[in-house]
């Protein structure tokens, strides 16, 4: 994202995980609205953030995306696959049509990994999902 010098903030993956945490059971898919916010500071120079207050701003604009739903950018946009990362759609459960087994393949996968996939991802409340290359 473009700050208010010119110089480019990305958030810390302590940030992206506690963002998750925080605003995913309430809706909010956070890369989306990452994406929206930085397509916004781009557009709006003038109202862009220094790189301290860049948090605050994602922050409030989180909490904002939660009590309405998300921005009108990320609610306008549809997921395609693509956007799901891998270790998601190896715990996807969507595709499952009989209830029993769909909640089999629930408990297997918070069981294996913590989380499973199902149009958005679900997870343990005391466990985080495990991302390939993170270290515990």
């Amino acid at each position: 994202m473009i700050c208010k010098d010119g110089s480019a903030f990305e958030p810390e993956q302590a940030d992206m995980i506690a963002w998750e945490r925080a605003y995913s059971e309430r809706g909010v898919d956070v890369r989306i609205e990452l994406l929206s916010m930085e397509s916004w500071l781009d557009a709006n120079p003038s109202r862009r953030k220094t790189k301290r207050g860049m948090k605050k701003f994602i922050d409030s604009w989180l909490k904002r995306a939660a009590e309405s739903g998300g921005s009108p950018m990320a609610k306008q946009r549809k997921q395609s696959s693509r956007d799901i990362p891998i270790e998601h759609k190896l715990a996807d459960v969507s595709w499952v049509q009989n209830v029993e087994s769909k909640e089999r393949a629930k408990e297997f996968y918070l069981n294996k990994n913590g989380y499973y996939f199902d149009g958005k991802l679900e997870h343990g409340s005391n466990k985080i999902p495990k991302v390939q290359g993170q270290t515990s």
